[in-house]
């Protein structure tokens, strides 16, 4: 078995390049977000706002992020991937091989156990209300009874896979290490083998629009764009030479964020800098639509703003 990649790692238990920024700025523990926290996923369930972390932080607002409430899961805990469902219940998936739920309200997070020797690396929802993890070794973990019992099967590989993405109640997309992709057309009962993204792709992010187009980021800030649902893709031009690990659709809009909090807009079919936030990284996002973008990142980065907009609102620290 290869050593697990650095990067994976660094951003599963604690994020990249903050060290030197960390000294500035207080990280009271009374702050609900603070200057230490590396936030890994946002996600929304049309009444809360939910950003998690590592060092188990769990941030959450009832007012777009107007203010916002701290909790801090018990034991070592590492989160790194955020899925709402349908019901608009919480799944955390903790690098530590362990999934937090929580209701709606997302007022007491339970732990279920993921019995593997696999490091867990995504976590999505589907339709049905059923999780679905993925990660090393090419594993694929499901629970149709929020998380009580897991199925998991793997694929044959010694690679990573990186993002699970369900579009509807039948399809969904896995994109990987070596450039694995893997769909499925009959909501995750099985699943086929796609044409291998070229050259060893390694997926920082995907997201796919529908079964045809989608996008990838990878090394060196390259972004690849389908649009026959990964039998061809194409190198999107621009870009700024830097790693993006987030991709979204906002407004219409193509946006990629990555490392020192720069976020790219796609436009005319080339990707050019739009924004830099004041954060280390940026790991994810969420469109709120007319509300705007809510990004984030390392060193307590999760700020609501506009992009090309003059001003920024930053996310409430009382």
């Amino acid at each position: 078995m290869k050593a697990f990649p650095t990067l994976v790692l660094c951003f599963a238990l604690a994020g990249c390049n903050v060290a030197a920024n960390l000294d500035a700025v207080s990280t009271s523990k009374k702050a609900p977000i603070q200057r230490s926290d590396q936030f890994q996923s946002v996600a929304a369930n049309g009444k809360l706002l939910v950003g998690v972390g590592s060092n188990g932080v769990i941030v959450s607002s009832d007012n777009d992020g107007a203010t916002w409430k701290r909790t801090v899961l018990p034991g070592v805990s590492s989160l790194i991937g955020l899925a709402v469902c349908p019901d608009g219940s919480w799944a955390a998936l903790d690098f530590y091989r362990k999934v937090w739920v929580a209701d709606a309200a997302a007022t007491k997070w339970d732990v279920r156990e993921l019995a593997t020797k696999a490091n867990p690396l995504a976590i999505a929802c589907d339709s049905k209300g059923q999780y679905w993890v993925v990660g090393s070794r090419t594993t694929l973990m499901s629970s149709a009874d929020k998380g009580a019992s897991w199925k998991a099967q793997d694929f044959g590989e010694d690679a990573i896979l990186m993002s699970i993405q369900f579009l509807d109640a039948d399809n969904a997309i896995i994109t990987g290490e070596f450039g694995n992709l893997l769909t499925t057309k009959d909501g995750g009962n099985s699943w086929q083998h796609g044409k291998k993204i070229p050259n060893d792709f390694f997926p920082h992010a995907a997201l796919f629009t529908d079964t045809r187009t989608g996008w990838v980021s990878g090394l060196a800030g390259v972004i690849l764009h389908t649009t026959d649902g990964g039998n061809n893709w194409v190198k999107q031009p621009g870009g700024v030479g830097a790693p993006m690990y987030a991709l979204l659709k906002h407004k219409g809009d193509m946006f990629a964020m990555g490392i020192n909090g720069l976020v790219l807009k796609l436009t005319a079919g080339e990707w050019a800098l739009t924004e830099q936030r004041p954060a280390p990284y940026l790991r994810s996002a969420l469109s709120l639509g007319d509300k705007g973008m809510l990004i984030a990142g390392g060193a307590g980065a999760l700020q609501l703003f506009s992009p090309g907009a003059q001003t920024a609102a930053p996310a409430a620290n009382k």
